[in-house]
Parts: structure tokens; sequence; C-alpha cells
């Protein structure tokens, strides 16, 4: 199941992101689902371009990049994951209140970098 989705997700409408709002648990999902967490249904979420207050920071770092999202990462208010997606790579790093909201990724090509604010939804960035 990773290689299909390792090989599909960079299919642009087939690859879906679910975010439970009473767990938090993360769905990646392949086309049109039906998902539900907790009792509750879940719609795939539609990534925003980031505002000032999620900008999403990239600096290079040895042969990664270093990503850092400037945010509050309380209890109530926080990033709850990065992701990296390209046609042929799916990289994801879970975050947690009270951590720091950064990573490093492998940036290889074009793909799209993701965060998910717990309160404000999910952010997308293109990277070339």
């Amino acid at each position: 199941a990773y290689e299909i989705l390792r090989c599909l997700v960079g299919l642009g409408d087939v690859y879906k992101r679910q975010v439970c709002p009473i767990c938090g648990n993360v769905i990646h999902t392949l086309g049109d689902t039906v998902i539900s967490c907790c009792g509750v249904s879940l719609p795939a979420l539609e990534a925003e371009a980031p505002d000032e207050h999620h900008e999403i920071q990239i600096e290079p770092v040895e042969d990664e990049h270093f990503i850092t999202v400037h945010h509050p990462m309380t209890k109530s208010h926080y990033i709850s994951f990065l992701a990296y997606v390209t046609s042929e790579k799916f990289q994801m790093i879970k975050l947690y209140p009270e951590g720091n909201a950064e990573c490093r990724f492998r940036l290889r090509g074009r793909g799209y970098l993701y965060c998910y604010c717990n309160r404000h939804g999910l952010m997308m960035k293109q990277i070339r």
C-alpha cells in the first residue's frame, strides 16, 4: 500500500487529507472516500496559501532543508503536522503542542509543503 501511495500521491486531485477535530488523527487518502473518526464524518481539507501568522520558512542545511513555522505551540493552538509531497514521495512529521513547529525534509524536485494549524486549517506552499 505504501508503494501505491508513493507512486500516486503527486496526482493532484487524487491525494486528499483529513484531520479529526476531536482526537487530531491525520488521515491521508487517494481518491474520493468517506472517512469518519470519533463518530464524525471528515471532509477533505482544502489548502490555502500561508498567511503572515503561518509563514513557512525554508533553510538549506547539509543535504536537507530545515522547515520552520513561527507559530504558537500551545495545547489549544498549534501546528499538527508538516508534510512534503511530490509525484514520487510523501514525507510527514507529526508535531505536538508545547514542541517546536520545525522539522527537516529532503526537498527534491517540485512539490508541495503543507502545514496544518488546528485552528486555521491547512496551508500549502509550492516548492520549485
